[in-house]
């Protein structure tokens, strides 16, 4: 193992409980619902660059947890997918149905579950990342509950996320933090542990590499 990584490992080993934090005020906040997918989520922006996160899904137990915005990449990234298997399986169904009426009943509910499904897989969401660790820490569902409303929370996420940034002016210093706060994801259930490793190894990694 590189110096370079024994000594980011420490700094994580070494974690305690944070500092306290100047007096938290809110500074921006969205709710989202998800009627599709019977989900809901909360964010919370804080002034102490802290994003709290609350989620709820169907047969998912409630998570709490809160993220270090400085550990976030600024660049949020629009992931939108369509269930085009579910989609074509579908339009196949529905023409087979005008072609076979003894089956046009059975075909017509395979074809509406089909297009449920479609409608199911199918989402159209923003993405913030963590800077090094890649992992999706915020995620938004576009235009929801409106445009306006979703521009202006993700306008103020970007500018704290580019404030907190000048606190770890140094590469290094950017690295060890981010792990730290992947740490406190992980004990909160903001992440798994099988995530954390990963997301710890590709940390680790780039620090080797910049300490050559």
């Amino acid at each position: 193992m590189h110096v370079e990584e024994i000594c980011l490992s420490a700094a994580v080993d070494d974690f305690e409980a944070e500092q306290p934090l100047q007096e938290q005020k809110q500074s921006a906040a969205i709710a989202q619902t998800n009627r599709m997918r019977f989900c809901r989520s909360e964010f919370t922006l804080f002034n102490n660059h802290r994003l709290a996160v609350k989620t709820q899904g169907f047969m998912q137990q409630a998570r709490s947890y809160t993220i270090d915005i400085g550990i976030l990449d600024p660049q949020p990234k629009r992931v939108f997918k369509i269930g085009w298997i579910f989609l074509l399986i579908f339009l196949v169904l529905c023409g087979a149905a005008g072609f076979l009426d003894s089956l046009s009943i059975l075909l017509g509910l395979g074809a509406g579950l089909c297009l449920i499904l479609a409608v199911y897989r199918s989402h159209d969401r923003l993405v913030f990342y963590s800077q090094y660790g890649r992992v999706p820490l915020v995620v938004l569902f576009n235009r929801s509950p409106d445009r306006v409303t979703l521009v202006a929370f993700t306008d103020a996420l970007v500018q704290q996320i580019k404030d907190a940034k000048t606190q770890y002016p140094g590469a290094n210093e950017s690295l060890s933090e981010e792990l730290k706060a992947h740490r406190r994801l992980m004990q909160e259930g903001g992440i798994s542990n099988k995530r954390y490793d990963i997301v710890k190894q590709r940390i680790l990694s780039q620090h080797s590499v910049r300490g050559q």
